[in-house]
């Protein structure tokens, strides 16, 4: 009976280290992926800035920034919805996404000017409920 109750104690704490594992695997990822490629080139006038996990939230962030004629909040207003299904169509087709979304993560993106850091012209949030 001791061994049964200890190897069902041993595998609930070996469930929930996996669990904390992978969140900070997620956070080692997104620091690492910072320091060594950020900022990124532009690319289709988009920059990465960076990339970050939050814990609490179980949610990967992309900070990135719009340049050259991209940046033109008239041009996010058209278009919300059509960026919104392209970020949406990423997290489903991504493969490298597949462990996260498996445990449930968020994705974020939150796309400011480049010409005013203050300026935020698309950030959302998307959970499980929307791309399962």
């Amino acid at each position: 009976m001791k061994h049964l109750i200890f190897g069902i104690i041993a595998c609930s704490l070996l469930i929930c280290s996996c669990h904390e594992n992978l969140e900070k695997r997620a956070q080692r990822e997104a620091r690492e992926y910072t320091e060594k490629y950020c900022p990124t080139p532009v690319q289709n006038y988009t920059r990465t800035d960076s990339v970050a996990f939050d814990v609490k939230t179980k949610t990967y962030h992309y900070y990135c920034s719009i340049t050259d004629v991209l940046d033109d909040r008239k041009v996010f207003d058209l278009n919300r919805d059509k960026i919104s299904e392209a970020l949406l169509a990423n997290i489903k087709d991504n493969t490298a996404f597949r462990p996260y979304k498996e445990e449930g993560f968020a994705f974020q993106w939150t796309l400011r000017s480049d010409k005013d850091k203050n300026v935020v012209y698309f950030d959302k949030r998307f959970t499980p409920k929307d791309y399962n």
